[in-house]
């Protein structure tokens, strides 16, 4: 079972890139806040644009981001939106996961 929920709302994107926390890194771009009261676990957006690569890499940079969540969420509560950039395409798991880990504290 996932630690977190997603992000569904295109208002709830935009909310939390304005209220957020910006915490920016070569490959990654974070925005996290508090968790609202009606959250019961972390809720987390993924956004991999097209400057990122061709669909499938696109796709794979999704899935790593997904996988380091899902562990560094787990039993957190907050709002989080990650945002790959261009280089996130060269990024190994391990520097994705050490970017991603520093920017959530």
């Amino acid at each position: 079972m996932r630690s977190f929920a997603s992000l569904r709302r295109s208002a709830d994107f935009a909310r939390l890139r304005q209220r957020g926390r910006r915490i920016a890194s070569p490959a990654l771009t974070v925005f996290r806040a508090d968790a609202l009261e009606r959250d019961r676990m972390a809720v987390a957006g993924i956004t991999v644009g097209k400057p990122v690569g061709k669909a499938v890499i696109r796709n794979l940079v999704r899935r790593r981001v997904a996988a380091i969540l899902q562990q560094a969420l787990a039993g957190r509560r907050m709002r989080v939106l990650v945002i790959a950039r261009p280089s996130a395409a060269e990024a190994s798991f391990a520097d994705l996961r050490h970017e991603l880990e520093r920017a959530l504290g």
